[in-house]
């Protein structure tokens, strides 16, 4: 972000590794517009709001400058509701306060607007240097989504403090924010990264290649939830099941008191079915795309804030005296999927069209199966062909549909069985742990053999088009072993 005094340039991260681009925000629309389409997010955002409210104060404007502030408040929480830009609304009406008699307003609000940049960007050097001491020696640190920079800042007071640190990002689906943007960060400060496909996070911890997990987070809570880019609590399921502590990021919760008090934001599903313009489904395929999910405390080793490191009782603790929010009461239709995880055979399919109707379930829910992507280009077709409603969803996508209670029944399409469990695609193993966390029967159902290979055989492409900068490692897709634990049904629940 560059702050140019009547305009901003905001960095276009949907245009990155390739092109490094800016975006001039002159009004109040543009800096909306920016966050609605994603060209910024995260820290970003962030920014984005707080010049754009500088910009609002300093346009000569009929309605008084308190209104004006609320008015950009709500337009920014209608283009991304799930974050908290509420929460800097009371710097500028403060400011409005104290404003000197005969102070000119624009000027005024400029100054201490960027006197509260400088202030974060401080508290956020502080912030990674907690983070970077909570980490081992030596460290393989996965990650996800994008942290702004901040994850690239931890590393390096790793590396000051003596500490060897090997990244491992997911791609993060849709936006592929962790190949384009955490790898290039990693590569660009001179860290060993590897990007691996989201489906693949149970099956790296279970083979002992990662020693923490540390993820940032768009809102907390005052009980020790955190709300984040979705495929974040997958991430935590599997930390907990594999004895890796897991990371938050965090800022302050502010009045909110449980993560799944926030209002989900739900994403334009075109922007999980299109690819730098193409289209990528078949006809008739719906898709579903919740842009976050609800990291329960229990899964949390520590919340890093900007004045401390807090077990998730702690940070309780600390909050549990300031007034709570309204509870939160949101009826939401109760669905019902049957999720695919794999390549049917042709019986399966067959016996996949019989349990649609037996279980009164309205759609198969069907993950893209990365990097080949078999959901999407093998297995959506054949469903639909056979008259069975799809709804498809990014593999790291699952968690929130199993945490919902919207998922009846999972089919593990295997390769192969024996006393010891089963074999499949990449991202079996994630599909089955998180139904025998959330007490889902598990189908066992024979795997079918692809008719031909597809363009991609690892993350570092998607749908043929590069999509890791130079010096990144794509993991490799390896199947799946799903132990017989994993397909033994537990009770249900999220901790």
């Amino acid at each position: 972000m560059i702050w140019e005094g009547s305009r901003f340039r905001i960095l276009d991260e949907t245009l990155l590794p390739a092109k490094v681009e800016y975006i001039v925000a002159t009004s109040v629309a543009d800096g909306v517009r920016a966050v609605k389409e994603m060209k910024t997010r995260a820290f970003g955002q962030v920014l984005t709001f707080l010049y754009t409210m500088a910009l609002a104060l300093k346009e000569k404007g009929r309605d008084p400058l308190n209104e004006r502030v609320h008015q950009v408040a709500e337009a920014f929480t209608q283009a991304r509701p799930t974050f908290d830009f509420a929460r800097f609304v009371g710097f500028f009406l403060e400011w409005l306060r104290e404003l000197p008699p005969g102070e000119e307003p624009g000027r005024w609000i400029e100054t201490r607007t960027e006197e509260l940049v400088g202030k974060i960007l401080r508290a956020r050097t502080q912030r990674a240097r907690r983070a970077a001491e909570l980490l081992p020696n030596p460290c393989r640190l996965l990650t996800h989504c994008n942290i702004s920079g901040e994850l690239i800042a931890i590393a390096q007071h790793c590396r000051a403090m003596g500490k060897e640190v090997e990244i491992f990002a997911t791609e993060t689906r849709p936006y592929l924010q962790g190949s384009r943007l955490t790898a290039w960060e990693a590569v660009q400060a001179g860290f060993k990264v590897h990007v691996l496909p989201d489906c693949a996070v149970a099956q790296i911890m279970a083979r002992g290649k990662i020693d923490a997990v540390l993820v940032g987070a768009d809102r907390s809570a005052r009980n020790g939830d955190i709300v984040n880019k979705v495929g974040t609590y997958p991430l935590a399921v599997c930390a907990k099941e594999y004895g890796i502590p897991f990371y938050a990021v965090v800022q302050e919760p502010g009045s909110l008191m449980r993560g799944d008090d926030v209002l989900i934001e739900e994403r334009p599903v075109a922007e999980l079915l299109t690819f730098h313009g193409r289209s990528l489904g078949p006809e008739g395929i719906q898709g579903h795309y919740p842009a976050f999910d609800v990291t329960p405390a229990a899964l949390i080793s520590f919340l890093v804030s900007f004045d401390g490191a807090f077990t998730p009782e702690d940070f309780r603790r600390r909050f549990e005296a300031a007034p709570p929010s309204p509870a939160v009461e949101r009826a939401q239709e109760k669905k019902r999927f049957l999720l695919v995880y794999g390549l049917p055979s042709p019986e399966s399919y067959v016996h996949l069209s019989r349990s649609l109707r037996a279980l009164a379930a309205q759609a198969i829910l069907l993950p893209e199966m990365r990097p080949e992507l078999w959901g999407l280009h093998a297995v959506a077709p054949e469903l639909l062909k056979r008259g069975m409603p799809v709804t498809l969803i990014a593999d790291n996508m699952m968690g929130i549909f199993f945490a919902r209670g919207w998922i009846e029944r999972l089919y593990l399409c295997c390769t192969e069985r024996n006393e010891k469990g089963a074999a499949g695609f990449c991202g079996t193993r994630l599909a089955a742990l998180l139904a025998r966390t959330h007490g889902v029967p598990i189908e066992l159902l024979t795997a079918g053999e692809p008719i031909s290979r597809p363009s991609d055989r690892d993350v570092s492409t998607f749908c043929g088009d590069k999509t890791i900068p130079e010096g990144a490692i794509p993991l490799p897709s390896e199947p799946d072993l799903i132990p017989r634990s994993y397909l033994q049904q537990k009770k249900a629940g999220r901790s």
